[in-house]
């Protein structure tokens, strides 16, 4: 039964109600409420009011699950340990480590991808600042820049090796099909900034070809899409080349990471895979080319078979033994991809359209000599397909009027979409592999090409645009990037694995950027320090199970 209870401290009365019960046998009382002073108590009562509460809330659910990754991975401490090692100090600014100074980075580029110059803003709304004791203010673009400033470059791949073995150890991956890509990203990195070699006029693939760019290669393990191995390198350089000058140190790197380095296969693109690249590589699944390749795809189409994958998808295909690239290659696959066949025939027939276009407004050439004619017809026929596609004939009348009959091969477009449009060529030193592994494998490079989509994503990671002007602080962003990549896709396999979430990574940080941490001040208006409560605003019973799955639920010490 409860009861009203005076007691005094510091030689003020109080009152409180107190509960009696019996503890081990003996009576014991446990508090229900402190009441206060008798003037609290009466001037309570008077009013009828509750004590006015300032209330403010940050986000807090997606920077705590990422940050207690890096804390379970020791990220920062790895960081730290490799650019002073035992003996020497680490640099600290603004209560921070290197170390801890990039994994803010890292988290910020995961969560709300924006210039250092913005951090401390972004920072202000979220829970970071209390996570990792640091007054987001403080952070400022020079703060970064200082902290960069003394990472080695040459130190990164080693924090890699090490961070991304400790992910294998830690989630017992086992390793198998890696799969290999490139790509590039465009730079508003001015002509005449000297200071860097990194960024160089090249072929971008977002269509900016006016603009200096930078490549990025990448490995990443076809089972969970967590990469493994990066690099940054010159614009301007060709994919073949970066294949060989890539993998020669990385090689080593990936068979640490795991006991059996003989099951490791590689898996890349016909970009890579030249004469050169392939006599360096063994255990690989890759694409050649399959216009230098016309009669054997001429042949296969007219074998393909059904084969079954281990999804119960059906595909076509054909398997032998022949001559490529200078070698007899054990395992050459053909196989069909209704999906390629749709959209390169959709390509054809738009080229075809626009090429007839052109073709009719040329119409009679009355003030155009032969010569010219001609090239204006060899340059609608430059595009792809068209120039075995269409035919032309020019004929001059006696007034001088030069006339233009052109017509389509139909013979050379039956060998198009028949033997020719969505086939694939593969080969392979698996020849103990079945056609449906060997299938699966070469599809299931999809996954690096996934994680360029995420590295390139505005709203998430976004590698584009570098606020960065010299080639060491460009080799420190994206080392970010990617660990932050590493980051992000750990945590979306761990949400799916605990949680049966099926959304996607970006999706994931946007649920769990809504759990939000509520700050509670009672504003009483006597002196001294007021009275500070946390706690976690109410939400759903599904997104508290995935917060709580993922450690995204702050706690409150």
């Amino acid at each position: 039964m409860a009861s009203l209870q005076a007691y005094q401290s510091h030689g003020i009365r109080y009152y409180r109600i107190v509960e009696s019960f019996r503890k081990d046998g003996k009576p014991s009382i446990r508090v229900l409420a402190h009441l206060g002073r008798v003037d609290d108590i009466l001037q309570r009562h008077q009013e009828h009011t509750e004590v006015p509460v300032k209330i403010s809330s940050v986000s807090a659910g997606a920077v705590t699950a990422l940050y207690r990754l890096t804390q379970q991975l020791g990220l920062a401490e790895r960081i730290n340990y490799a650019i002073a090692p035992e003996g020497k100090q680490v640099q600290v600014r603004d209560s921070l480590t290197v170390g801890e100074s990039l994994v803010t980075a890292m988290i910020a580029r995961a969560c709300a991808p924006r210039s250092k110059r913005a951090f401390a803003d972004w920072a202000s709304t979220t829970w970071l600042p209390e996570l990792m004791d640091f007054r987001a203010a403080d952070l400022t673009s020079q703060h970064f820049w200082d902290q960069m400033d003394v990472v080695p470059v040459d130190k990164l791949p080693e924090i890699e090796q090490e961070l991304v073995r400790e992910v294998v150890r830690i989630e017992q991956l086992q390793l198998q099909a890696l799969a290999y890509d490139t790509t590039n990203f465009f730079t508003h990195i001015a002509s005449t900034n000297l200071r860097t070699e990194l960024p160089q006029r090249g072929h971008n693939k977002q269509g900016r070809h006016d603009l200096r760019q930078m490549g990025l290669a990448l490995v990443v393990d076809q089972d969970t899409g967590l990469p493994l191995a990066h690099g940054l390198y010159e614009g301007a350089r060709s994919d073949m080349r970066t294949f060989a000058e890539f993998l020669k140190p990385v090689r080593k790197r990936l068979r640490e990471l795991t006991g059996k380095p003989d099951q490791l296969t590689l898996v890349f693109d016909a970009g890579s895979s030249s004469r050169q690249n392939l006599e360096g590589v063994e255990h690989y699944v890759t694409a050649v080319r399959p216009s230098i390749h016309l009669a054997l795809l001429a042949e296969a189409a007219a074998a393909l078979s059904e084969v079954r994958l281990s999804s119960g998808a059906v595909v076509r295909a054909w398997r032998d033994q022949r001559m490529i690239a200078g070698k007899q290659r054990e395992v050459v696959v053909v196989v069909f991809s209704p999906k390629l066949h749709a959209g390169q025939l959709r390509g054809l027939h738009q080229a075809m359209s626009k090429s007839w276009r052109e073709f009719e407004e040329m119409g009679s050439l009355a003030r155009t000599n032969m010569e010219t004619a001609k090239r204006k017809l060899e340059k609608i026929r430059n595009r792809q397909y068209l120039r075995a596609l269409f035919c032309y004939k020019l004929d001059q009348d006696a007034q001088g009027a030069i006339q233009v009959c052109v017509w389509s091969d139909w013979l050379e477009y039956r060998r198009l979409i028949t033997r020719y449009f969505g086939l694939r060529l593969l080969i392979t030193d698996r020849s103990e592999w079945s056609t449906a592994q060997i299938v699966e494998a070469y599809r299931g490079q999809s996954k690096v090409e996934s994680a360029f989509r995420d590295l390139k994503d505005p709203r998430m990671l976004s590698t584009r645009p570098q606020f960065h002007w010299t080639d060491q602080k460009l080799h420190v962003h994206a080392f970010i990037c990617v660990i932050a990549y590493l980051l992000v896709t750990l945590l979306h396999r761990r949400a799916r694995q605990k949680a049966a979430y099926d959304g996607s990574p970006r999706r994931l940080l946007a649920e769990l950027a809504e759990v939000r941490c509520s700050r509670l001040v009672d504003m009483t208006g006597r002196k001294g320090r007021p009275r500070v409560r946390l706690q976690i605003e109410e939400m759903e019973a599904g997104r508290k199970t995935l917060a709580e799955t993922t450690g995204a639920i702050p706690a409150f010490g």
